[in-house]
């Protein structure tokens, strides 16, 4: 039995949830809730919908939401839009989730390594899974993919992004938590093979050894950007 601490209550930019995948953590069955909000606007998104808006959800109603998947899930995944930008949110719903003896999952794209940090000392994650959406080593590429300079929301820079998801699969590594690192492919989207032995390249340079790489198709008639649409 796990043993239960006082989670303080708090409010979750709320984007939506699935009560039950089999899909976001391999190998495990979770309850999944997504966050708000991104610092990215990357021009496939598939879940364009929740970067933007607010719907504030209290956390007796994530508690309940948790607590009726409870008996059919071994796990709660916590994604978006860009969780971590929600850290208060992420935290409590992680302890939530230790409460009730459930792992914790954190899908990332990895821009907020000091967020992470944090929620490992508290060792309040199980499982990392970060999106790595250039070659680590092109500061440029990844720019272009985050949206930098087309989008004026997205303010960090290529570089400050790049250097904070190397730290993100630094700190997940050290702390044996990386699950996947993933890229996501689409016409004109690194999708050469040169663009992918890039990326697999920088990612071997940064982790030091063997990590479970991934390379997703996008769905280009659900991408954020609706030029993409119609290829």
């Amino acid at each position: 039995m796990a043993q239960q601490t006082c989670v303080e209550d708090f409010e979750v930019n709320f984007g939506d949830y699935v009560p039950l995948s089999t899909l976001d953590w391999p190998g495990k069955a979770s309850v999944v809730f997504f966050l708000r909000d991104c610092p990215f606007r990357c021009p496939y998104c598939q879940n364009y919908s929740i970067l933007n808006g607010y719907e504030l959800v209290e956390s007796s109603q994530i508690k309940q939401l948790m607590e009726t998947s409870r008996p059919f899930v071994s796990s709660v995944v916590i994604s978006g839009g860009e969780p971590l930008q929600q850290e208060q949110a992420v935290s409590g719903i992680a302890q939530m989730a230790r409460d009730m003896g459930l792992l914790v999952g954190i899908h990332t794209n990895g821009v907020y390594a000091d967020v992470l940090e944090d929620l490992l000392e508290k060792e309040l994650v199980d499982g990392v899974f970060i999106d790595v959406k250039a070659s680590l080593e092109n500061a440029e590429d990844y720019g272009r993919m985050i949206g930098y300079g087309s989008y004026p929301s997205v303010t960090i820079s290529p570089a400050d992004a790049v250097n904070n998801v190397q730290r993100s699969i630094k700190l997940a590594m050290e702390n044996g938590l990386l699950q996947e690192l993933r890229t996501t492919v689409l016409p004109g989207f690194m999708d050469s093979p040169g663009d992918i032995e890039s990326i697999a390249s920088s990612i071997a340079k940064c982790a030091g050894r063997d990590v479970a790489y991934f390379i997703q198709q996008g769905e280009t008639e659900h991408s954020m950007d609706r030029n993409l649409r119609d290829l």
